[in-house]
C-alpha cells in the first residue's frame, strides 16, 4: 500500500513539475520586470550623474541587496567616490554587497558580478524635458544582478569562493566607478579577484537570438566550461570570445590582469535613445540568463583554480609576442604613373585576396604580413593593362586605441611590398614575362585601419618604387588605392 502511494506521489510530482517550474519562472520574470520598470521610470530622471533620480536608484539597489541577503562590504553598501567628469568633480557611489565563500582554501578569493546603474539623464528640447530611461542600458543588468544575488543567497553552502555584487556608477562617463573600485585597495586587492562579469544590456535575448560572453576566453578553459553548461541549461550562447570588451566595466578589471567577461545580448534595443523603455524588454530571456548565471557562478566558485588563459597573460606583458591570422581582401583601383611625363594613366579595377599573419610586439605594435593573389593594372592605349600577381605586403602597425585581443582597435600602418607577376595582358596582347616585361616589383604601402569584433576595415595606399616598363628610356610605376576588408580568426 505504501509503495502504491509512493508511485502515485511520484507521478503527481512529474505531472506538476512543469507547472512548478513555470510558476518559478513567472515569479522571477515579474521580479525582473519590477526592478527595470522602477529603475527606468521617468521619476528617476535617466539616472544621470548629479540627478536626484540616481540617488533614488542608489537607495533602491542598496535596499534590494540587503533584502536579497547580501552583507555590506564595510560599514554599509556604499563606496563613495569623487568622479572627475570634464572639468567638474561630481560625487558618485558604487553599491557593493557580498556573499562569503565556504571553502577555507579559496574563500578569500572573489568573483565579481557587476552592472552599471547610471545612464544619460535627461535633456531639454522644444520646451520639454526628455528622459533617457535606459531600460536595457542598463536597468536590465542591474535587475539580473539583484535577482542573481537573491538566488545565490538562498544556497550559500554551494559557494566556495566569495561573491562580490557591485552596481557601478559613472560607466557612461568613462567606466569611472569600475576604475575607482579596482584602484581602491581599501576594498579588495586585485590579486584576490579571480574573475569578473559585467552584465551590461541583457534585455534582448530573443531579438538577438542568444547571449554573448565577450572575453570568456580570458579565463583558462572558460569557453569550454561556458558552452558545456549552456548546453545543459538550454541557453544559447551566440558568441564566446577571447577578446576584451572595452566599452563596459569589465575593461578596468582586464587592464590589471583579471579575466573579465561582458554578458551582453546585443544592441537591438533603442540604444542611448529616449525609446529604451521597460516594456520593450524580453523578461523571459532575462530570467534564462539569470538562472544560467546562477549555475555558472556556483560551478566557477568551487573550481580549485580560476586562472587567466595563457594568451590573456601574454596580452598583459608589454613585451609579449602574439601571433594571429585570418583572411583579407582589397578592392579598389590602380593605374600607371610616368615620372618623366606630365600625365598619368587612367585607373582600372584592382583586387586582391588572401591570408594575413599578425605578430604582436607588445601592446602597441604589430607586424602584418599578407600573401595575396593580386589583380592589378591600368588603362592603356591598347585598352586595359592587366597583371595577375602574387603580392607580399609587410606593414608595421601602431595601436592608437585598443590592443591585441580587445573589442576595438584603430591603427595607422606603413611598410613595403614585393610583387611577383606571372601572367597578364595589354588589351588583346599577352604579356611576355620571359624576357620583355619584368616579373618582380617592390614598393611602399601605407594606410589606416580599424578592427571591430575581429572584423577589419582599412584604407590602403600602395605605390611602386621600381620600374615595370618594357620600353627603354620610359619609366613606369604602379599606384593603387584599396578598400580593405578582413577577418581575424
Amino acid at each position: 500500500m505504501k509503495d502504491y502511494k509512493a508511485v502515485l506521489l511520484y507521478l503527481l510530482l512529474i505531472i506538476q513539475f512543469p507547472t512548478l517550474v513555470c510558476a518559478r519562472d513567472v515569479l522571477l520574470n515579474d521580479r525582473l520586470k519590477a526592478h527595470v520598470s522602477f529603475l527606468a521610470s521617468d521619476s528617476l530622471e535617466g539616472r544621470g550623474l548629479g540627478t536626484d533620480g540616481k540617488i533614488l536608484a542608489k537607495q533602491y539597489i542598496a535596499g534590494q541587496f540587503q533584502a536579497a541577503g547580501l552583507k555590506p562590504f564595510g560599514e554599509d553598501f556604499f563606496h563613495h567616490m569623487s568622479l572627475m567628469v570634464g572639468v567638474a568633480r561630481i560625487p558618485g557611489t558604487n553599491i557593493i554587497g557580498y556573499l562569503p565563500g565556504n571553502d577555507p582554501e579559496i574563500s578569500d578569493e572573489f568573483i565579481v558580478i557587476g552592472a552599471h546603474y547610471d545612464h544619460l539623464g535627461y535633456v531639454y528640447g522644444m520646451g520639454e524635458r526628455v528622459v533617457f530611461p535606459g531600460a536595457d542600458d542598463n536597468a536590465s543588468g542591474v535587475a539580473v544582478v539583484i535577482e542573481l544575488a537573491r538566488l545565490l543567497s538562498q544556497k550559500p553552502e554551494a559557494l566556495g569562493r566569495s561573491i562580490l555584487f557591485i552596481a557601478f556608477d559613472g560607466e557612461e562617463s568613462g567606466l569611472l566607478g569600475a576604475r575607482e573600485f579596482i584602484g581602491d585597495r581599501g576594498f579588495v586587492e586585485p590579486a584576490h579577484v579571480k574573475l569578473m562579469f559585467s552584465l551590461d544590456m541583457v534585455g534582448m535575448y530573443k531579438a538577438n537570438n542568444g547571449v554573448n560572453l565577450l572575453g570568456m576566453g580570458t579565463l583558462n578553459n572558460g569557453i569550454a566550461i561556458a558552452n558545456q553548461l549552456a548546453g545543459q541549461e538550454g541557453v544559447r550562447l551566440r558568441r564566446t570570445t577571447r577578446d576584451i570588451a572595452v566599452r563596459t566595466d569589465s575593461k578596468p578589471f582586464a587592464d590589471v590582469g583579471i579575466p573579465a567577461v561582458h554578458v551582453f545580448t546585443g544592441s537591438k534595443s533603442p540604444y542611448h535613445k529616449p525609446e529604451d523603455t521597460y516594456d520593450l524588454l524580453d523578461y523571459d530571456g532575462m530570467a534564462d540568463i539569470t538562472l544560467f548565471m546562477q549555475s555558472f557562478t556556483e560551478e566557477l566558485s568551487v573550481k580549485p583554480e580560476l586562472l587567466p588563459s595563457r594568451q590573456f597573460v601574454r596580452m598583459q606583458n608589454p613585451r609579449a609576442l602574439l601571433l594571429d591570422g585570418g583572411f583579407i581582401t582589397h578592392i579598389g583601383s590602380a593605374n600607371h604613373i610616368f615620372p618623366d611625363e606630365f600625365y598619368d594613366a587612367n585607373a582600372a579595377f584592382a583586387f586582391g585576396a588572401g591570408i594575413f599573419l599578425q605578430l604582436h610586439l607588445g601592446n602597441r605594435y604589430f607586424l602584418q604580413s599578407e600573401v595575396l593573389y593580386d589583380l592589378n593594372g591600368s588603362q592603356s592605349a591598347e585598352g586595359v593593362f592587366r597583371r595577375h600577381s602574387l603580392t607580399l605586403p609587410l606593414n608595421l602597425n601602431y595601436h592608437l586605441t585598443g590592443g591585441p585581443g580587445e573589442f576595438l582597435r584603430a591603427y595607422p600602418f606603413a611598410g613595403g611590398y614585393y610583387r611577383y607577376s606571372f601572367s597578364g595582358s595589354d588589351g588583346d596582347t599577352r604579356l611576355d614575362f620571359d624576357g620583355v616585361h619584368p616579373t618582380g616589383e617592390w614598393g611602399f604601402n601605407a594606410g589606416f585601419g580599424m578592427e571591430i569584433m575581429r572584423f577589419m576595415i582599412a584604407y590602403t595606399w600602395r605605390i611602386g618604387l621600381s620600374d615595370i616598363s618594357s620600353q627603354q628610356g620610359r619609366t613606369t610605376r604602379t599606384k593603387g588605392y584599396y578598400f580593405t576588408l578582413g577577418y581575424r580568426f
